[in-house]
């Protein structure tokens, strides 16, 4: 959004009453619990912050959806703590927090809306329903803004948000849609997450998987690292709770979302190779417990902890094929990368380590495409993959050897001819 100085003092003004609402509801949450006694519902709280000054400083749509996060926040922690009595879980979870900034100040970027009623949105303008000491003869603030609507349908909850980092108000709002029915397809395939080959593609019938490097994605975020380790050492002469910057934030940020953007395009690319070949369910390694006590050197913990985060990625190729139709199913991989995807031995030799080499059936094969051939019969034990045409390769490209895909940090091209989308035919 693009508000005037006048209208971000407003919207701060909001911003810091929901954040006392906040603060005084979670208050008494925190009183009852830790006085042994049942914290209240939803509207338990409505009832009990009727007569707070900082609910009767906001909007209704405004304070009660304020209230209502508060109360999934709590819900969240019984969740939480449920995990942890189980084993499930191994840090115990703390309680929600108030909102507070380390100056001690109350925050004022954020402003939850409960329903469409209060907010309005249309090519250039957002429009939020003002506290009545703050209309001044409107009853709306209205405030231009630069965005696409890419999705058409019933709006529902929503929040503005400001982003410290970019130094901008952001609008975000829920659209219901009917979900995408699945596409009557037949064929199943497998993917393998991991670092250096971020994701092995494996489809029934097919012969060549394909393999996604992480080289570049891992060297992106390795000089960004380095980035904010300088600039974090220049601030290691403020006081502790001084060693931030807004720099500092926007490198975060912006590694984080170089990131994302590359996983984005990814899933995008793995759903259109996915649907061109029919496929109906994809079968994704979980690599349960992988990261739970281990430890692989500073370097490499540092990018297995940070750099390869499976809920996200998990959550972005889930959003991918659900626009596709293609139902994606989480599969345990134990074993995967050690056993023969051809004859199913065990007696195989990791030597070079990306290599498998099987001595009953003489196969060698890449331990990534070992992996995602082996998800897939775990899951589909009827599957097949045709030889490939061609001689047999050693090293990195063992044969049958895989289609790689390489980052440009714009897209994913074809690793033995990444200029060839970019061709044109000489005259």
């Amino acid at each position: 959004m693009l508000p005037s100085r006048e209208e971000e003092r407003t919207l701060r003004v909001i911003g810091v009453r929901c954040s006392a609402l906040w603060n005084a509801t979670n208050y008494q949450c925190r009183q009852r619990f830790l006085g042994g006694h049942k914290v209240p519902g939803y509207s338990d709280l409505c009832a009990l912050m009727r007569d707070d000054e900082n609910f009767l400083a906001l909007p209704s749509d405004i304070r009660q959806e304020v209230i209502k996060k508060v109360h999934e926040a709590w819900k969240s922690y019984f969740r939480l703590r449920a995990l942890w009595k189980r084993g499930d879980l191994g840090d115990k979870p703390g309680l929600p927090r108030y909102r507070k900034a380390r100056d001690g100040s109350r925050p004022d970027g954020w402003i939850p809306i409960k329903c469409a009623r209060s907010y309005a949105i249309d090519a250039r303008y957002v429009e939020l329903t003002l506290p009545a000491d703050l209309r001044g003869g409107h009853g709306r603030l209205r405030l231009p803004h630069r965005g696409l609507q890419r999705y058409q349908g019933k709006r529902g909850r929503a929040e503005m948000a400001y982003d410290p980092g970019r130094g901008r108000w952001y609008f975000r709002y829920t659209v219901d849609q009917p979900d995408n029915a699945l596409k009557p397809r037949s064929r199943e395939a497998a993917i393998d997450l991991g670092v250096r080959v971020a994701a092995s593609v494996s489809i029934d019938g097919v012969g060549a998987s394909v393999h996604f490097i992480g080289r570049e994605m891992l060297k992106d975020w390795d000089y960004w690292g380095r980035q904010i380790a300088a600039h974090q050492q220049e601030l290691a002469h403020r006081p502790k709770a001084e060693r931030t910057s807004k720099r500092l934030r926007r490198m975060y940020q912006r590694r984080s979302t170089r990131l994302e953007h590359a996983w984005e395009a990814k899933a995008a690319q793995i759903v259109r190779t996915l649907a061109a070949h029919q496929v109906g369910t994809v079968y994704v390694g979980w690599p349960k417990d992988i990261r739970r006590d281990k430890s692989y050197g500073a370097t490499w913990n540092g990018r297995i902890h940070n750099f390869w985060g499976f809920s996200r990625v998990l959550h972005i190729l889930e959003k991918h094929c659900a626009r596709a139709g293609i139902q994606m199913v989480r599969s345990g991989e134990r074993g995967s990368s050690s056993t023969c995807p051809e004859c199913g031995s065990r007696n195989v030799k990791r030597h070079p380590r990306h290599v498998l080499s099987c001595r009953d059936c003489s196969l060698r094969i890449h331990s990534d495409q070992a992996g995602s051939r082996n998800i897939l019969r775990m899951n589909a034990p009827a599957c097949s993959f045709p030889k490939t045409p061609g001689s047999i390769r050693d090293g990195a490209e063992a044969a049958p050897g895989p289609e790689v895909r390489q980052w440009t940090k714009h897209c994913w091209v074809d690793a033995r001819n990444p200029l060839g989308q970019h061709e044109r035919p000489v005259a």
